[in-house]
């Protein structure tokens, strides 16, 4: 069982990182981001 898991484990990774990855994406290129990042972009200056 735990052979099979570290002989998996680069492929499991690899997947988890590429979803991850993938979600960023979505997250960023969404429709509603551009606002969001508006105002997120304006933190530094509310001081």
């Amino acid at each position: 069982m735990l052979e099979t898991f570290i002989h998996l484990a680069p492929t499991i990774a690899t997947i988890f990182f590429f979803l991850a990855f993938c979600y960023v994406i979505f997250a960023v290129f969404k429709k509603d981001a551009k606002k969001k990042f508006d105002k997120y972009s304006k933190i530094p200056l509310n001081d």
